[in-house]
């Protein structure tokens, strides 16, 4: 049985524009990937880019897309011919499914996530969840990144749990590489705002001391609290809150990087230090595809029964190549049986 990844062709702000480029890259990429392409089929046949690979893609036709505006439970419940809803559907209902993607409206595919694939057993809440470059390139796993803005400790320590699975289970995207012949053992942080055990409101404080008694039985390397200034540091291996404070940093550190390269687009502008860009060009973009979003490509759902990834909304091809190809490797982890069982093991 081939195994399939879902891709939303009408999600996002570029629609078909970005995502079918990006289904030709990542089944140009990877050789043993197979797509169901969700959206308009005459628009996906039309596509010339695809044609040498169209064999390696099925399509469920479709013209109907949520909104970025609409509201989310009530569009899952309404719109079923959606490309989210006919996406979640095959997900949940076929077996030769194994992920879906989509760029489009953040509440409709995390209620999707919810209402129609559903929920590991025992899992509080699913949570969103992606990688962030550090200094050392290793890299770490941030969440939750907006999925729920209200949390019980429950929640972040199950967030922390389906984490360390997660990261255990997938050696390419945690370069584990590095860690030679040495059993890697994530370092798992509560997001605070100080180092100290005693720092943080009342549901960061409940967490840290049910985090710590864990660590304490062996079942979470638990490091304590962290600083947000910390996180590209590679103190830390996972980074865990709620979604509120997860989404908020995020959104900074994305601001904090537009920033950084405008002004470092002024510094290097102007006939005068022509000859310093001629000279760092091959670092400068290094440093830049390093850096940019499209590195990482998405966010995973932690705790649905399938994977579930989300795409930012502007993404270009390449970000959604990288989701698709995301998608196609949390597909194949297992992470039902790894999750379950390790919030299992907290009774």
């Amino acid at each position: 049985m081939n195994k399939k990844v879902i891709l939303d062709v009408l999600g996002g702000d570029h629609g078909a524009a970005s995502t079918l480029p990006a289904a030709v890259m990542a089944l140009k990429q990877d050789k043993g990937l197979n797509l169901v392409l969700v959206g308009d089929k005459d628009v996906i046949s039309a596509h010339k880019e695809l044609a040498p690979v169209i064999d390696r893609c099925e399509i469920i036709h479709t013209t109907t897309n949520i909104g970025m505006n609409e509201h989310p439970v009530e569009a899952i419940r309404t719109k079923k011919d959606s490309s989210i809803c006919l996406g979640m559907d095959a997900l949940r209902t076929r077996e030769d499914c194994t992920a879906f993607v989509s760029a489009g409206s953040t509440g409709a595919v995390l209620t999707g996530g919810f209402m129609k694939v559903g929920r590991i057993p025992g899992v509080s809440r699913p949570a969103l969840c992606t990688k962030l470059m550090t200094y050392d390139k290793r890299g770490v796993l941030v969440l939750d990144l907006g999925a729920n803005m209200d949390c019980k400790p429950e929640n972040l320590v199950h967030f922390a749990i389906m984490a360390d699975a997660y990261w255990r289970a997938n050696p390419p995207l945690m370069n584990f590489d590095r860690y030679k012949n040495v059993k890697p053992v994530p370092r798992v942080a509560l997001l605070s705002v100080g180092t100290e055990d005693e720092k943080g409101n009342e549901l960061t404080l409940v967490a840290f001391a049910e985090l710590k008694k864990l660590h304490d039985a062996g079942k979470l390397n638990f490091v304590g609290n962290m600083e947000a200034r910390d996180t590209f540091s590679g103190k830390y291996d996972i980074v865990v809150a709620d979604g509120f404070a997860g989404n908020v940093l995020l959104k900074t550190l994305e601001g904090t990087g537009k920033l950084f390269s405008h002004e470092l687009k002024k510094a290097i502008s102007g006939p005068f230090v022509l000859l310093g860009k001629l000279i760092l060009a091959v670092r400068l973009l290094k440093m830049k595809k390093n850096l940019s979003e499209d590195a990482t490509g998405g966010a995973i759902l932690l705790g649905c029964k399938k994977p579930v990834i989300k795409a930012h909304g502007n993404s270009g091809a390449r970000a959604l190549c990288n989701a698709i190809l995301l998608g196609r490797r949390a597909g194949d982890m297992n992470l039902y049986g790894e999750i379950e069982k390790a919030i299992g093991s907290l009774t």
